[in-house]
């Protein structure tokens, strides 16, 4: 069965999509506005492999072949729900969309729809629930760390509550073991994007609490240029996840906690020596999340987890807008009265 690739989206991350699926797809259409990037595709990627400006160009070709078309966006943030809804329109049914997925909890509300009513298969660019760090932050917590993390700070520099926190917010949801209950934030931002200037880059702190009492908090300082620190509490000790996502274990010395283990008798962590270490998988996992939404096998992250994590994070940027905690999954006159953002 001959099989068609969509990649709308040939810049960094777009890129390295690219090498993926030309190597997965019998053919493959790159879709991107920039001229330099379809000249890349064009003389740099291998097989049968088609550049043009805008889907509208394929129009007719991707209806042909939508039940064999697996489409891949990589564009900015605010582009990804129009295109989503442009691609379901011409019978596309298997999508992978890079973070954020949509920027207003509207447009959540309608990919949702979307993916119910069309029978649509989709996932999105979180990568960390396939690195394996949310099982052993789990098993390693509940056999040398008296119990289930209860808390994951994260804090640093310029890293962006929606471009780096979004990741980590999915991580928390992994590792608690479901969405959040309640979402309260206080944000600025700033027009220092990489991307381009008209993405808001946002620090400030934002707080999500859920249902078995554990919280996450992230805080970010677009004043300062240090990579942030992750860590995860738990009853008798910390997980730390380093920039190179290794997550080491360290815990406080047993005497000192059978001697008084009272919660509010605190005492340091031993740094002499991790009570254990995991180096996860950092290559590319594109190739397995393709393989759920094609039904070759079992959906691990599928358009419920990854529209749950879409709102999550949304949800703090109403917060924000709205000056006061909101209640998670958000109430309809929330969703209704949801602001765009400029996210990406």
């Amino acid at each position: 069965m001959s099989r068609l690739g969509i990649l709308i989206g040939a810049g960094s991350i777009g890129k390295r999509h690219a090498v993926v699926m030309a190597g997965r797809y019998n053919r493959l259409i790159v879709i991107d506005i920039n001229p330099t990037a379809r000249e890349w595709a064009a003389s740099e990627l291998s097989g049968d492999v088609v550049t043009v400006e805008k889907l509208s160009d394929v129009e007719s070709e991707v209806r042909r072949y939508s039940s064999t078309t697996t489409a891949v966006i990589a564009t900015w943030g605010p582009s990804h729900f129009q295109t989503i809804d442009e691609l379901t329109a011409l019978g596309v049914r298997q999508i992978f969309c890079e973070k954020p997925l949509a920027v207003s909890l509207k447009q959540v509300a309608e990919i949702r729809r979307l993916c119910s009513e069309s029978k649509v298969s989709l996932t999105a660019g979180l990568h960390l629930r396939y690195r394996g760090i949310s099982d052993f932050i789990r098993n390693i917590s509940q056999s040398h760390l008296g119990g289930l993390p209860t808390t994951m700070v994260v804090d640093g520099g310029a890293r962006c509550i929606a471009t780096n926190g979004s990741h980590w917010l999915d991580l928390a949801i992994d590792v608690f073991g479901g969405p959040p209950s309640s979402v309260s934030s206080l944000l600025r931002s700033a027009s220092i994007n990489p991307r381009s200037a008209d993405l808001q880059f946002w620090a400030g702190s934002a707080c999500w609490e859920f249902l078995g009492g554990q919280h996450l908090a992230i805080t970010y300082d677009n004043l300062s240029s240090v990579h942030e620190r992750v860590c995860f509490y738990t009853p008798f000790g910390i997980l730390e996840v380093d920039p190179e996502l290794t997550v080491r274990a360290y815990r406080r010395t047993l005497s000192e906690i059978e001697a008084d283990s009272r919660v509010i008798r605190v005492g340091q962590v031993e740094r002499s020596q991790s009570v254990a270490e995991y180096v996860p998988y950092t290559g590319e996992v594109l190739s397995k999340q393709l393989d759920e939404i094609e039904g070759l096998c079992p959906p691990r992250y599928g358009a419920e987890q990854v529209l749950t994590s879409a709102a999550a994070l949304i949800t703090a940027f109403e917060a924000h807008r709205l000056e006061c905690r909101l209640s998670f999954p958000p109430t309809q006159e929330i969703v209704d009265q949801s602001a765009e953002w400029s996210i990406s």
